[in-house]
C-alpha cells in the first residue's frame, strides 16, 4: 500500500487550521501542532476553532501538543505561528529533524525580528542550517478567514530553489488556492512584513473626520513607493512592491477592517490613544512590533522611510494622528489660502 504523503503543520491558529484543512481535503495525512492544548482539544473533538465561526476541520488533520509527534518524517512542512516564536520552535526541529530527511519548509509567518533585523525564513535557516535554499515564502492578499471558506485567492510562494519551489507548490496548490511563484524571497517577506505598518497609517487616516478615500489612496500609493525603496535597498527586486506580495497585500490589509492592524489604527484616528485602540482590539495587532522593526531595519541601511518613521511618531511620541496626512504627500497649512 502507498505511503500517504505526510505534512507537518507548525501552528493551529487561523492560518494553520486554513491550510491543514485544505492540505487534508487533497488527501494529505497532516500532523499540526497547537501549543494550546484547550484549542488543540476543540480541533480534535469538535473540529472547530474559535477564530474560525462557521469551519470545520476536515477529519484528516490529527492535532497534537507534543512537536516531536509531528515530525516524524513529514514530506512538507509548514510554519505557521506568529513570528515571535519561529526562532524557539526552529531549534527544536533542528533537534528533531537530525538525521532525517528534511522536507522543503514553507513559512507562512511573517515579520522581522527585534535585534537581530532577520526575516523569518532567515532566523529558520540559521536555526536549522540544512535548510538553507530549502526554506521559502508564502504570502500574499489572503485573510485566513476566507481561505477557510473557500473564496478564490492568489498567493506568492518564494524561494532560491526553482525545482523545489514548483515541488512545493504541487503540494500546497488546489482548492481556493492558486500560487504564483518567485525567486525574490526577501522582497516578498519584506512586503508580508511591512503591509502591517502601513495598514495602521492607512487605518488612522480611514478614523479622521475630515479624511476621505481620496486621502487612504494617495497614502497607499506613497506607502508602496517607500515599500519598493526599502525592498530594492535591501537586494529585492522593485516588482516585487508592485505585485501580490506587496501591492496586493498592502490593498487587502491596509482598506479592510478585517485586518486588525487597520482596525487598530481606525481607532486612533477616532482619537484613542494607541494603549486605548490596542485594549479595544483585544488581540495582537502585529504591526506595532513590526513598526518598532521595520524602523530599526532602515536605519540600518540608511533608507529614507517618511511614512514609517511618521507612524512610529504618531504610535510611539503621541504626535496627532492629523500627522499622517503629511506622511501621504498632503503640506500642512501655514494660512488661509495657502
Amino acid at each position: 500500500m502507498k505511503r500517504k504523503t505526510e505534512v507537518a503543520v507548525i501552528g493551529s491558529g487561523v492560518w494553520g487550521s486554513a491550510l491543514a484543512d485544505l492540505l487534508a481535503r487533497k488527501g494529505y495525512r497532516v500532523l499540526a501542532w497547537e501549543y494550546n492544548k484547550a484549542t488543540a482539544r476543540s480541533l480534535n473533538k469538535k473540529r472547530t476553532h474559535p477564530a474560525l465561526p462557521g469551519f470545520t476541520l476536515n477529519p484528516g488533520v490529527k492535532v497534537f501538543t507534543e512537536l516531536e509527534k509531528v515530525v516524524n518524517k513529514p514530506d512538507l512542512l509548514l510554519m505557521a505561528v506568529d513570528s515571535s516564536h519561529v526562532r524557539g520552535l526552529a531549534r527544536s526541529l533542528n533537534v528533531l529533524l537530525a538525521g532525517k530527511p528534511l522536507p522543503p519548509i514553507i513559512a507562512v509567518s511573517k515579520g522581522i525580528e527585534a535585534g537581530t533585523l532577520k526575516t523569518v525564513c532567515e532566523i529558520m535557516e540559521g536555526e536549522i542550517p540544512r535548510a538553507r535554499n530549502r526554506t521559502m515564502i508564502m504570502t500574499g492578499p489572503s485573510f485566513a478567514v476566507e481561505v477557510a471558506a473557500g473564496a478564490p485567492t492568489k498567493v506568492v510562494l518564494a524561494g532560491k530553489d526553482p525545482a523545489l519551489l514548483k515541488k512545493a507548490a504541487a503540494f500546497m496548490e488546489g482548492g481556493p488556492l492558486k500560487l504564483e511563484l518567485s525567486d525574490d524571497r526577501l522582497g516578498a517577506e519584506l512586503g508580508g512584513s511591512l503591509k502591517n505598518v502601513y495598514a495602521i497609517g492607512s487605518g488612522i487616516i480611514d478614523g479622521l473626520s475630515k479624511a476621505a478615500k481620496n486621502s487612504e489612496a494617495a497614502f497607499l500609493i506613497e506607502s508602496a513607493s517607500e515599500l519598493r525603496r526599502i525592498i530594492t535597498a535591501l537586494g529585492g527586486r522593485s516588482h516585487t512592491a508592485w505585485g501580490l506580495s506587496g501591492m496586493g497585500d498592502l490593498l487587502l490589509t491596509a482598506t479592510s477592517a478585517k485586518s486588525r492592524n487597520f482596525s487598530f489604527g481606525r481607532e486612533i484616528g477616532h482619537g484613542l490613544k494607541p494603549a486605548e485602540a490596542h485594549k479595544k482590539i483585544r488581540t495582537v495587532v502585529e504591526g506595532v512590533e513590526a513598526l518598532k522593526n521595520a524602523k530599526a531595519l532602515c536605519a540600518k541601511h540608511g533608507i529614507k522611510t517618511p511614512v514609517i518613521n511618521c507612524i512610529w511618531k504618531i504610535i510611539y511620541q503621541d504626535h496627532s494622528p492629523v500627522s499622517i496626512l503629511e506622511a501621504a504627500g498632503f503640506r500642512k497649512k501655514t494660512g488661509p489660502g495657502r
